[in-house]
Formats: C-alpha cells, structure tokens, sequence
C-alpha cells in the first residue's frame, strides 16, 4: 500500500512517519508513554525521562522584525530538559541549518523562565526522526549503517563536552533495511516498526515487547477519538495533496506541475497546501513561488 494510492480507512494503523500520523500519535498527551518509549530508545543513559510535560509547538517572535517558530512536539523533562521532536520525510535544502535554529531559538527562550542571567539554562534535545527521501547528514555517508547520529558542542581534538547545552539526535529510518527476522537490538525493532507499520495489519509476534505494543495500539485508526480521527484525515488527504504536486513538479517541472493543478480547478488544494507550508515556517514568497497563490493570500490563511 503506497502512501497516495489507497484510502485511509483502509489502513490499520496510521503513517507514522508523515507529519499526520505523527502528530495524531505523538500529540495526543494520552500517549504520552508511548513518546517516553520513543525518547528513551534515543537518549542517552543520562537522558532517560520519566515523566513529560506537553509544551506549546509553537516559540514567539524574538524580534518585531522576525517571525514565530512552530514545531512538531516540543516537551519538558521533570528535571528540565527540552525536547523537540520533529519528523522529516522529504529532502529540505539546509534541513541541519533549520534544526540549529530551531534548537537555538528554544535554548534561548529557556532564559526566559528567570535565570536572572545566571545562565542556568535546561538542555535542549532536538530529535530529528528521517524518513522516505529525507536527506542523510553531511560527511555521514548513507550507507555506513549507523541509525542514530548524535552531535553536540565538543573540544575537536579531544571529543569533550565542556557542558550539556544544545543537542541533536537523529535517527535514519530512511535508511534503515533490514527484514523482521534480522532486527536484533530495540532500536532495530523501533526502525522496523516505524517504516512499516503503515502497510501492516497486525502486531508482528518478533515485535511483541511492552513498548512496541504500546506504538502499535496508539497508532490503530480505528480506536482513535473521533475529533482525532478526523483531523488525521483532513490532515493527511492535505498532505498526499502537497506530496503529489512536490513529486509532479519534480518530474515534470515545477510551472507544469502547477498548470496541471490550475486545470483540475485545484485551487482550493493549493490553498491546503499553502496552510500547511506555513507551518514549515517557509518564506512567503516561496510558497507563493510554488502554490501560484498571491502572498497577501497566504498570509491571510
């Protein structure tokens, strides 16, 4: 079952992967074990979470002339620790610079909380989740099997930290191959499950462990709340929408693509696509460039 070509009911389970399904799982607050299941195959040791606060997604301006920030989840440790999570199914241009921002821009409003200058700021954990046609990290070539890349401030010649500030984890589903019958570790079985469930029908018996139950329950269509449920949808009919214009463009080009929209009356898909651009914090004049839709237009969705 490729994403596109078949009708959501008939999935069991959700598309974890695309920001739909991500946001119906990981941002319903009742599934907060299953998001602490996922953090915690992730960590490090140090790092393991055992409760989460829910934040809001979305960080304030920081100057009059610059713009808010609106991320996937954004959670808090009890002990502090900021958690950003984000899922990433399409190649981006400078998708690490965007991260660091993000990041950043989160460690820094931690001084808001009223240090008093002091510096006594949380860390911060950017998880970045890398799937489909996600772009593979520079100098890390796509084929030397590691599925999480970590980076963070360190001393070059001697790999030290001096101290837990801003940190980025990510984890290569897309990359990730390996049949059923192969995936030894969690971390495997976590690969595994997350770019696969979507065509599954049912809990594997080689993943049957307490965690991966717990994924595989929270992720079920059909046992969603019927506000969540409907969201998903909506949410996902828009997404197939603005992955299909993506991949006519590619192939055809761009203005062909859109003039092939503009034909079917597909104005109002344009129009879903731009909503959902905008909260991947793309400039006006770009979504503008791709939808064909005037900027005061967008601006005003």
């Amino acid at each position: 079952m490729e994403r596109g070509d078949e009708i959501i009911a008939a999935q069991r389970y959700v598309d974890i992967l695309s920001d739909a399904g991500f946001k119906a799982v990981f941002g319903d607050r009742r599934n907060e074990d299953v998001l602490k299941d996922l953090l915690n195959v992730l960590l490090p040791e140090h790092r393991k979470v055992q409760r989460l606060e829910y934040m809001t997604t979305e960080l304030p301006q920081f100057s009059p002339f610059s713009k808010s920030i609106r991320l996937d989840l954004r959670c808090r440790g009890d002990d502090g620790t900021v958690f950003i999570v984000e899922v990433q199914c399409y190649h981006q241009r400078n998708f690490f610079r965007r991260c660091v921002l993000y990041a950043s821009k989160a460690y820094d409003y931690g001084s808001e909380r009223g240090d008093r200058g002091e510096y006594g700021l949380p860390p911060v954990y950017f998880i970045g989740l890398l799937g489909g046609e996600a772009q593979d990290m520079q100098g890390v070539p796509p084929d030397n099997g590691k599925l999480l890349l970590e980076y963070t401030f360190r001393e070059k010649e001697s790999g030290e930290a001096p101290d837990e500030t801003i940190n980025f984890v990510f984890l290569c589903v897309n990359s990730f191959g390996k049949r059923l019958e192969d995936c030894g570790t969690l971390l495997e079985k976590w690969c595994y499950a997350l770019k696969n469930i979507r065509v599954l029908d049912r809990l594997p018996e080689r993943l049957r462990v307490e965690t991966l139950e717990r994924l595989f329950k929270a992720c079920e269509i059909a046992k969603f709340e019927p506000g969540v449920k409907l969201t998903y949808e909506k949410d996902m009919i828009t997404e197939r929408d603005y992955y299909n214009i993506i991949d006519t463009a590619r192939e055809d080009g761009l203005e062909k693509g859109l003039e092939k929209g503009r034909e079917e009356g597909a104005k109002s898909v344009r129009i879903e696509i731009a909503r959902s651009m905008k909260t991947t914090n793309l400039d006006l004049s770009e979504i503008a460039r791709i939808t064909g839709l005037p900027e005061a237009e967008i601006s005003a969705l």
